[in-house]
């Protein structure tokens, strides 16, 4: 779960981190794709893995115009898959750790422009907690 740093790292430096949490949900999310119990399950999950490496990538283009040397973050490896059901429910405790990252970096944002695009990521991320809630709904009720 993410939350704020203790100590003062650069804007750049908290980039690289988040670029890294994508990448990692990237792969995790695929996982639970592959779990999941019906096709349409399948086809939203593949969206929001989508989505996320969308934010990796435009993350990494917003460090490269910050940082033109930045050798990127340390890899963060992928939750073990534990069963469909606990996955959804860590997927959605990701994703609202997502929110306060991106709420925190946009309040940190060295310019308009970049806190406009970390807030629409925001956005997005709300939005996939809606979608992993209602897939998380199907599964416990069918």
């Amino acid at each position: 779960m993410w939350s704020a740093p203790n100590q003062d790292p650069t804007f750049a430096q908290l980039l690289e981190e988040s670029i890294q949490d994508e990448l990692s949900d990237v792969q995790f999310y695929a996982n639970i794709a592959n779990e999941a119990p019906d096709s349409l399950s399948r086809i939203l999950i593949t969206s929001i893995t989508g989505d996320e490496y969308g934010h990796a990538r435009t993350q990494a283009a917003l460090l490269h115009a910050l940082n033109p040397n930045s050798a990127g973050g340390t890899p963060v490896p992928p939750p073990p898959n534990t069963g469909y059901v606990q996955d959804v429910m860590a997927a959605v405790a990701g994703e609202t750790s997502a929110v306060n990252r991106y709420a925190y970096l946009a309040s940190i944002a060295p310019t308009l422009e970049i806190r406009y695009i970390l807030t629409s990521i925001l956005g997005d991320e709300y939005g996939h907690i809606r979608t992993w809630l209602a897939l998380l709904q199907n599964a416990v009720t069918a």
